[in-house]
């Protein structure tokens, strides 16, 4: 079938869609016209005239919410921002995963809606970070507000790697710090501590030793991480840091394997510590800064016996 056939059903189905006197239609029939859609979606798509499948697709969706089918509908969106992926509108693609995302939940499909929110950020990231960081901590929250972060691992996992990747490093930091919280909760402590080291590590490879010290700080009230290898190398890390000592940092970092059994994007980072303003991160967390001078210049010679 090519296009012709398309715009046909297409046609059809808008009739359907019309009220009719003749036909003694008061409102649509979407029973009729929603396959018409979909048919025509799928043949417009097969032939790369993405603009038209993708109207098609939402026009089924829509036939299939009026008909009270929400999982059905979700799956049509996702196919509509996916010809918007391929036409390059990239906007269109985050309203319409966060339509499917509503839908699915309305079904009670909350894990669906979390993958269709990743999965639009996973195809908008290079073009528009902040929107894709947005889709990402939707993903995420619709799985905690469920108390099901135990199921979405790989979606913290996708998330803390794109804002890595775009250099949204406290982003980054959040995500790791709710990702160890989603460990605690699936008993996965080893895991758990490695997200908290990766966190100061994020934090250190972007300048901020106060706030990675603070992350520390915090994570070291989690008992699992407090008696941990993890633990102690961030601490010997920090001792490093706050010696302005780069040789050190250098050497600690190659020396403990730990670090590269980070996530892959965290470890990439660890191994190219030290960078940026050694000395100011040392002054950020409180390095001495050498024995006092008194000031004699106001003080005569019988002050000074």
């Amino acid at each position: 079938m090519d296009t012709e056939d398309a715009d046909k059903l297409m046609k059809k189905a808008n009739k359907y869609c019309d009220p009719s006197f003749l036909s003694m239609r008061i409102k649509a029939d979407w029973e009729q016209a929603q396959p018409m859609y979909e048919r025509a979606a799928k043949i417009y798509k097969a032939a790369k005239c993405y603009d038209k499948a993708r109207y098609a697709f939402e026009r089924a969706a829509t036939g299939q919410e009026r008909q009270s089918s929400p999982w059905q509908a979700g799956k049509l969106l996702e196919q509509a921002a996916g010809c918007s992926k391929e036409t390059g509108d990239f906007t269109h693609i985050a309203e319409l995963a966060r339509k499917a995302a509503q839908l699915y939940k309305e079904a009670g499909r909350n894990s669906a809606a979390a993958e269709a929110l990743s999965k639009a950020a996973k195809l908008i990231e290079d073009r528009n970070p902040q929107d894709a960081s947005a889709l990402y901590l939707e993903a995420v929250e619709v799985m905690e507000g469920e108390g099901q972060e135990t199921m979405a691992l790989d979606i913290f996992r996708q998330a803390i790697g794109s804002h890595i990747k775009n250099g949204r490093y406290i982003d980054a930091m959040n995500m790791l710090m709710r990702f160890a919280i989603a460990c605690d909760a699936a008993h996965a402590a080893s895991s758990q501590c490695k997200a908290y080291l990766g966190a100061v590590v994020v934090g250190l490879y972007s300048g901020n030793a106060t706030e990675a010290w603070a992350t520390y700080q915090d994570a070291l009230g989690v008992d699992s991480f407090n008696v941990s290898s993890e633990a102690l190398v961030a601490d010997s890390l920090f001792d490093a840091y706050r010696a302005a000592d780069e040789a050190a940092i250098k050497k600690l970092i190659l020396s403990k394997p730990i670090f590269t059994e980070l996530d892959n994007q965290v470890s990439k980072l660890a191994r190219k510590l030290p960078v940026g303003d050694v000395k100011a991160m040392a002054s950020q967390l409180g390095a001495p800064q050498g024995p006092a001078v008194m000031d004699t210049s106001d003080l005569n010679e019988e002050d000074l016996t």
